[in-house]
């Protein structure tokens, strides 16, 4: 219990700058979302029933704190929360509101040849007792390291449970869809807005080159699904065991959603053929107004044609994954 004391309070991390904007305007966007609420809630349902007194959480890719605030309100036993990300400017936010929180740490996975140390690098190996992630792990580019990474950092018969919208699979009913590909949508709907709505006809010069050099940056931000299998393989190859999967429906209402696809900074990766990473404040202006009348077109697109849309919401569907380290 010493060394795991020790090493807790010799690392954990605290800013050197301001909160960013994007992290404010990300965490003002969701943190009461009624989609956010409960995607977060059945997530820890699952990992509850194995969390015992002054057990170690991780919330790995903790970002702005979001997934944070709903943990340490759900969970009633006496836990120490440990918030990782790789992003310091997203983890200031998270520090800003929990910075003096008792038994809440913050830890910044480094950056280690060029890739994110992992897991067990940055907090040492048999360190923690669970580790919940919150619609992340589809933004990991490397899954078997990170995998590893936290399977390492583990304790014997410790937990492993994620989440994400941002998964394929056979069998997703009719209707339900990944955040992303509403996105993808919204991206579409506002190009088609810039070739014939003359108020933007300034950025139509070379459109086509520029949907095709700024796919890198779409795909950063919100990048390409990859099928449950990937998740489970890598969920394998880590050594985890009793790995199940779980997929729920949940309703996204167009009035809280559309406060998330107003977030600037992730504007960035929605519409970068207006601005790209570094707008002017003409160009941010003009990519809010075409982001926001693509998400109205979007909604009324789903209501008249989606099964499990109506006027007021449309259907998200979430996977997620538990699995065990071997004792």
């Amino acid at each position: 219990m010493a060394d795991i004391m020790s090493l807790q309070q010799s690392k954990s991390w605290k800013p050197d700058r301001p909160v960013s904007r994007g992290a404010t305007e990300f965490h003002n966007a969701v943190i009461n979302a009624t989609w956010n609420h409960e995607c977060l809630d059945y997530l820890i349902s699952l990992a509850e029933p194995n969390i015992e007194e002054n057990d170690i959480i991780v919330d790995f890719g903790a970002g702005t704190g979001t997934s944070a605030a709903r943990i340490l309100e759900k969970i009633k036993t006496g836990i120490r929360l440990w918030l990782v990300d790789n992003s310091p400017a997203w983890l200031g936010k998270a520090y800003e509101i929990f910075g003096k929180t008792p038994n809440v740490s913050f830890f910044v996975l480094e950056k280690k040849n060029g890739d994110d140390a992992t897991l067990s690098e940055t907090v040492g190996k048999e360190t923690v007792d669970n580790v919940l992630s919150a619609n992340t792990v589809h933004l990991i580019p490397d899954l078997k390291s990170t995998f590893k990474g936290i399977a390492e950092a583990l304790k014997p018969k410790g937990i492993f449970v994620f989440n994400s919208t941002n998964v394929t699979r056979e069998g997703r009913p009719d209707g339900a869809l990944m955040l992303d590909s509403t996105v993808y949508r919204v991206h579409d709907i506002a190009i088609d807005i810039i070739r014939s709505d003359p108020r933007y006809k300034k950025y139509r010069k070379d459109i086509d080159n520029k949907i095709v050099e700024e796919a890198p940056q779409r795909n950063f931000i919100f990048p390409q699904p990859k099928p449950i299998s990937d998740y489970l393989k890598a969920l394998k190859d880590a050594g985890f065991e009793s790995i199940k999967t779980n997929y729920k429906c949940i309703r996204v209402k167009y009035n809280e959603y559309i406060k998330f696809l107003r977030v600037k900074r992730l504007q960035a990766g929605m519409l970068p053929e207006v601005g790209g990473k570094k707008p002017s404040p003409e160009e941010e202006k003009d990519r809010d107004e075409l982001v926001t009348m693509a998400s109205l077109k979007l909604f009324k697109e789903l209501e008249e044609n989606n099964p499990l849309a109506d006027s007021e919401a449309w259907q998200c569907e979430w996977a997620y994954v538990s699995a065990v380290k071997p004792g």
